[in-house]
């Protein structure tokens, strides 16, 4: 694995080092989820919990599939059969039947920095070469995939996205498919992770599968799925991919022998989470609010947030210099903000820019904490 693969952010080491702090931190780079169940879903798991030893029937599978391609439509106006779902535990396995079905040594990956690291390290294990995407802030986030020589550009057999993003909260856009267009070989697999899609904030999601994005038609589409983000449903939650009817057989093929079928309670749970529209709206309002007060904060103090239309996370400009000690890169900044000031958040290096991810899953305890550091920060923007 590369240097630059292994480099990327680990969150265990993270935990690891916030638990050997030694005194209590202002945590904004990891949070838990504290809202409930809806009561309708918490009552579903509850009466059926015995369904978590049996395996999902085919009505069963069929309700999931058929709930899913309304919930497609519902959130991105995607049209789509039925046949092209196929539920996968997570999205890390997922990823992973992925990359089996389509790598071969040698084979290019294209993923973006910054993002989800995980298709990085699996692009790795297949010995793929890996190419990186920087996303441009100027661009509204849209990968510079210009900036892949034409050499390597002929080696990409799959291009990997994260919209909504994690860490920047870009969405798919029009920017997005236009950086895309006509850039690799017809059949190239395009694949997006949207597991934060429906944490869209501004206007309607988009997805690579609709018609509204031209210019991307001549791939090979697959997009992954999941409500994991608003319903804390753990290991009952499941994840789905749609898209090409050929690719998504081809992964039900791999998928087959490579993993235990999902149980009925599994199917149900999820499938009673993609009919619940109005939790959804409720959850996403939720975000949305958590985050306008934070980047409230975070302007008051002095950071510079970026605009977030999706997900959970603000990401903001790393400070050049923190508490009057300067900060020549993202990881210096957060280092010296959990050092000295028992600050705790995600560093993101990509040079020439370096960002630091704040998360809204943050208590009220810790928002006031962070109101109260402005002056001893004494940030640049402040």
């Amino acid at each position: 694995m590369s240097d630059q693969v292994q480099q990327r952010y680990s969150f265990s080491v993270l935990r690891e080092r916030l638990s050997r702090h030694g005194r209590p931190v202002v945590n904004f780079a990891l949070g838990e989820f504290d809202r409930s169940l809806p009561a309708s879903l918490s009552e579903e798991v509850r009466k059926n919990s015995a369904r978590m030893m049996r395996r999902h029937s085919s009505a069963e599978l069929t309700d999931f599939c058929d709930a899913a391609v309304d919930y497609l439509a519902r959130q991105y106006g995607v049209e789509i059969e039925p046949s092209a779902i196929l539920p996968v535990p997570s999205g890390r396995s997922a990823m992973t039947a992925l990359a089996s079905c389509v790598l071969e040594p040698r084979n290019g990956v294209v993923v973006t920095e910054p993002g989800y690291p995980v298709f990085a390290r699996l692009a790795a294990h297949h010995h793929a070469r890996i190419l990186v995407a920087r996303l441009d802030p100027e661009r509204d986030f849209a990968p510079r995939v210009d900036e892949i020589s034409e050499e390597d550009a002929d080696l990409v057999r799959l291009i990997a996205l994260n919209y909504p993003n994690n860490p920047t909260g870009a969405v798919i856009s029009r920017a997005v498919a236009e950086a895309l267009e006509g850039r690799f070989a017809s059949g190239t697999v395009l694949f997006n992770d949207a597991m934060y899609g429906p944490l869209t904030h501004e206007g309607r999601a988009h997805s690579i599968l609709g018609k509204d994005l031209t210019g991307i038609q001549d791939y090979r589409r697959l997009e992954l799925h999941s409500l994991s983000k608003l319903f804390p449903l753990g290991p009952l939650g499941i994840a789905f991919l749609a898209g090409s009817g050929p690719l998504i057989e081809e992964i039900r093929h791999y998928t087959d022998f490579a993993w235990s079928p999902q149980s009925s309670l599994q199917m149900r749970a999820t499938t009673r989470s993609l009919q619940s529209v109005e939790h959804i709206a409720e959850i996403r309002q939720y975000f949305q609010e958590r985050l306008d007060r934070l980047r409230e904060v975070l302007v008051d103090v002095g950071f510079e947030p970026y605009p977030t239309p999706g997900g959970m996370y603000l990401l903001c400009k790393a400070p050049p210099a923190v508490g009057g000690v300067e900060t020549p890169n993202a990881q210096a900044a957060a280092d010296e903000l959990l050092d000295r000031f028992d600050l705790a958040v995600v560093a993101w290096e990509r040079p020439p820019d370096g960002y630091l991810r704040f998360s809204s899953l943050y208590s009220a305890e810790d928002l006031q904490a962070l109101e109260r550091l402005g002056d001893r920060l004494a940030l640049p923007g402040r």
